[in-house]
């Protein structure tokens, strides 16, 4: 492998380190916040998941000889341009439905690291790197379980926001 395939995959890896490290404290919050039993419990698993994540990606990082980022990524809900936005803010102000947000925008970044770490996959075998896939299939294989679940919570959370008309 190349120094300079090397180094920019190594960049790939820091990205997916300063995501891990954000969603530590993201996740902890939110299971603090959420108002549906079984999802304070999915999350708090998914959290532990994500620390082992962290430590799995950093290990990856100094095994290549690389430093691994201390910094953290920004974890935010979707961006909302314009009158759009000032929408957005009036929905946060209720509870419900800022909960129901908050689970979507959670499903978004769930499908984004699923997507992150195929492509981690598909870097390493690439770069021969085959020690490495496994673990990456595993960190994929959790996020689209967790995506799965926030799908499938989905209509409680909208019952909650909303609840069904007697």
């Amino acid at each position: 492998m190349s120094t300079a395939d090397k180094d920019r995959y190594l960049l790939h890896l820091n990205h997916a380190l300063a995501m891990e490290s954000a969603l530590v404290d993201h996740l902890q919050q939110r299971a603090r916040a959420v108002p549906l039993a079984a999802a304070r419990v999915r999350l708090e698993q998914h959290h532990r998941e994500t620390l082992e994540h962290r430590d799995r990606v950093r290990a990856i990082i100094q095994s290549l000889g690389g430093d691994p980022t201390p910094g953290k990524a920004n974890v935010q809900p979707p961006i909302t341009p314009g009158l759009l936005g000032k929408m957005v803010k009036a929905l946060e102000a209720e509870k419900s439905d800022q909960a129901l947000m908050e689970a979507l925008a959670d499903y978004a970044v769930e499908n984004y690291e699923a997507g992150l770490y195929m492509a981690l996959g598909l870097m390493a075998e690439n770069l021969g790197l085959m020690e490495h896939i496994r673990d990456f299939d595993r960190i994929r294989e959790q996020e689209e379980a967790m995506a799965r679940f926030l799908s499938a919570s989905t209509p409680e959370l909208v019952n909650y926001a909303f609840p069904r008309a007697a």
